[in-house]
């Protein structure tokens, strides 16, 4: 089952839209998620908490991404609220901007 994943990113305030959990969470090394450069919502707009199964490594000169998966959070911001601080959308041909997401959030 395929479901839209939006992605927040901190650091250039993107926010880019996955076709699937699996891919979001594969285009959003671990480290980055720990140190919450990526905030994460589902194709509904409800926030999703990251839940690591395998912690992140740090070496004195090397660190290991960890495992997560990513889970509803209805107690944090929905992405409506959320979509005044994004910069710009990379929507992969799903959505090309703010306000088609805004959109498609409040059909």
């Amino acid at each position: 089952m395929s479901m839209k994943i939006f992605v927040f990113s901190t650091d250039d305030r993107g926010l880019e839209v996955f076709e699937s959990k699996e891919a979001a969470i594969a285009a959003c090394e671990g480290i980055d998620v720990e140190n919450g450069e990526c905030l994460f919502w589902d194709e509904h707009g409800i926030s999703l908490e990251v839940v690591f199964s395998k912690p992140n490594k740090r070496g004195s000169f090397t660190v290991v991404s960890g495992v997560y998966d990513l889970r509803p959070f209805p107690e944090g911001l929905e992405l409506l609220e959320f979509l005044p601080n994004v910069g710009y959308v990379e929507g992969h041909g799903m959505f090309n901007s703010v306000a088609e997401i805004q959109q498609h959030l409040t059909r």
